[in-house]
């Protein structure tokens, strides 16, 4: 199938147009009475859901190639840890100083935060909520592989662990937690997605779910802000309509980067960027904690000034941590 050939080849560059979209999200760049720029800005935490989407994409494979669950949560341990410990002790380090907490408070944040459950657990502060999710989400993909993989109907399996996941949030309504949960079909989708297809593909039907899909997710989330702003928060309705819109948003994002896969000037640094989304995430998150509830900046230069650094330190940080990791590995091979 052509859309799942695409998102392997090109999900390094859709996943820095959708970290670029987050840090874009959290900025407060004044742009919201600019008609297009204000809206895709005002949308800009579905950028934490094309993460989400690929991520499920991407572990379906890598349980695929995994021998054992140990090699497949080394792997993933191998590329996390090195990543997040450093980044979240710094974090501790350098903000709970700033927080005026007690003493129980602080620890229950530190540990919160480098076990990434602070959201779970609902400690006083955390690094992220997303963080939370990427540990649900670790846990949870090997469940969800054998299900789909050892399905005699699989497409009929997918649309229940939707639907199931769907449930898991609505268990949530009108709570804190409902953020993080209300993702939880959009990883499910993700995952489903990269199951081989049995039988004659129909691309013209694909096609035509993908673009009524991503029209009714726009509309729900049009009429939501515009006409039921209650359900948003409550509801969720600020994250659920992304099922709808983030599957075909990816899909069309590869077959445009197929289309353009000459143009290695625009690509291969959205790749990198996409290569280093996990590190620019940390610390993107990190900054706009602290320019909005510590500085508490007003001036549209400032974040414009935080935002393009936090991107410049997760770079850094990813080059530096991955050029570590290789010496570590050949030092090893070595010996």
């Amino acid at each position: 199938m052509q859309q799942r050939k695409d998102l392997t080849a090109w999900r390094d560059p859709i996943k820095g147009i959708a970290i670029l979209w987050v840090c874009f999200f959290h900025a407060r760049l004044g742009l919201n009475h600019i008609p297009v720029i204000g809206s895709i800005q005002q949308v800009g935490y579905l950028g934490a859901d094309v993460l989400l989407f690929l991520s499920g994409y991407g572990l379906y494979h890598s349980l695929q190639r995994s021998q054992s669950l140990k090699e497949y949560y080394t792997r993933r341990l191998k590329r996390l840890l090195p990543s997040y410990l450093p980044i979240a002790i710094l974090w501790c380090i350098i903000m709970i100083p700033m927080l005026d907490l007690s003493t129980v408070q602080a620890i229950r944040s530190i540990v919160g935060t480098l076990s990434m459950m602070g959201f779970i657990a609902e400690t006083p502060r955390y690094l992220n909520w997303y963080l939370s999710l990427i540990l649900i989400t670790l846990i949870l993909a090997p469940i969800l592989h054998s299900f789909l993989s050892n399905a005699k109907r699989p497409l009929l399996t997918w649309a229940l662990l939707v639907l199931a996941a769907c449930a898991v949030g609505l268990c949530y309504v009108a709570h804190n937690q409902l953020i993080m949960y209300s993702r939880l079909p959009v990883f499910v989708l993700g995952m489903g997605f990269a199951m081989p297809r049995n039988g004659k593909e129909r691309p013209k039907l694909s096609l035509l779910l993908y673009v009524v899909g991503f029209a009714a997710g726009c509309t729900i989330l049009w009429l939501c802000m515009n006409r039921y702003i209650e359900l948003l928060m409550d509801y969720g309705m600020y994250w659920y309509p992304g099922a709808l819109m983030i599957p075909p948003l990816c899909v069309a994002l590869g077959f445009l980067f197929r289309l353009c896969s000459k143009a290695t000037l625009l690509i291969a640094p959205l790749r990198l960027l996409g290569q280093a989304s996990f590190e620019i995430f940390l610390f993107n998150t990190w900054f706009e904690f602290y320019c909005k509830e510590i500085a508490q900046y007003t001036e549209p230069r400032d974040y414009l000034l935080w935002m393009l650094f936090s991107i410049a330190a997760g770079l850094a940080a990813h080059i530096g941590i991955s050029a570590i990791m290789r010496l570590f590995s050949q030092k090893s091979t070595n010996a």
